[in-house]
């Protein structure tokens, strides 16, 4: 068994892919570490590159080609399927690690015997690192830990993950192409008894020109925030500690909720999409809000994280479509 499999979903990456990859292969307990590589059906040379990495280390690297296109949640599915080792990390092909991330992580993990190790990550295009897991919320975990730390979410690939503890829960990726981590995420912290982290940013991330969009499709994001949404209810609601938490996953339900309303208002405001054809997506976000969160607005986490302003949008879509799109002029840009 290795100490770390480190999975990595790749799509047509071959601008990136080698920078990945060295930073991987850099590792200071790289004979520890499982690579395996997922080909999500690429079709520039992303795979003969990848390729090249497995004859150099055989031993390391397991390379799985994909036969068709199914995203980033299928991808690391599969790579789940396939990993042995002790604990899980994930890398975008896009993005690049630090020399000493997985050996410090590791060391972290067996010292504390912690269900997931959590570190900084930098954000290239703004410029700016982040670390989501801190002193007061790590060590043994209670409902206000977990909630916390759900509330705040963070990413997938600046941690390790107990690879137990994917296996006994079955916890998978929904096989989509956006938010296939936030309710995996959200699960882990959920059924974790033990968190920690270290202080310093291994986690080089990268936004690809292609994942930026100056407009927003607004059917298909609406579809992509509500399966979020569906996913993260049916997921954590079903746990036994589901009532400690409930709170912190309502939050985020609102959360989204308010983004989908205020981008769609900005939608018709902006002339992008006509009112006939927003109103059922408003009517449709309104059903899924109320089937999805029960304890309302009093919500401690929604009185401290949504402003007024939005507040009273949300209220105005719950009334109905016509009275939300009412106020879109004086609320442009408010999303």
């Amino acid at each position: 068994m290795k100490k770390i499999s480190v999975i990595i979903p790749m799509y047509n990456a071959k601008d990136t892919l080698e920078e990945c990859l060295d930073s991987i292969f850099s590792q200071t307990i790289i004979s520890d570490i499982e690579v395996i590589i997922i080909d999500d059906c690429s079709t520039d040379n992303s795979f003969e590159i990848a390729t090249s990495y497995e004859q150099r280390a055989p031993e390391n690297v397991a390379l799985i080609h994909l036969d068709r296109n199914g995203g980033p949640g299928a991808a690391m599915n599969v790579g789940l399927s396939y990993a042995s080792g002790e604990y899980i990390g994930f890398v975008g092909s896009d993005d690049a690690i630090v020399p000493e991330m997985y050996e410090k992580l590791y060391n972290e993990a067996i010292r504390t015997n912690a269900d997931f190790v959590d570190s900084g990550l930098y954000k290239q295009q703004t410029d700016t690192a982040f670390l989501y897991t801190t002193p007061e919320l790590s060590g043994i975990l209670n409902d206000h830990k977990r909630s916390e730390m759900i509330i705040h979410g963070g990413y997938t690939v600046s941690r390790i993950i107990k690879r137990s503890l994917i296996t006994k829960n079955n916890i998978v990726f929904r096989e989509v192409y956006m938010l296939e981590d936030l309710d995996f995420l959200a699960e882990i912290i959920a059924r974790s008894n033990i968190a920690s982290y270290v202080e310093e940013t291994f986690y080089i991330y990268r936004d690809s020109p292609e994942s930026l969009s100056k407009k927003i499709d607004i059917p298909k994001y609406v579809k992509n925030y509500s399966e979020a949404i569906v996913g993260l209810y049916n997921r954590t609601s079903k746990l036994f500690n589901y009532p400690g938490i409930q709170d912190a996953v309502e939050f985020l339900i609102i959360r989204m909720y308010s983004y989908m309303i205020n981008n769609c208002m900005n939608a018709v405001y902006l002339n992008e999409h006509d009112e006939q054809e927003i109103i059922p997506i408003l009517n449709s976000l309104r059903a899924l809000k109320n089937s999805t969160v029960s304890h309302g607005y009093d919500n401690p986490y929604v009185v401290k994280g949504i402003s007024p302003k939005d507040l009273m949008i949300i209220k105005e879509n719950d009334k109905s479509a016509q009275a939300v799109l009412a106020l879109q002029g004086e609320t442009k840009g408010s999303s």
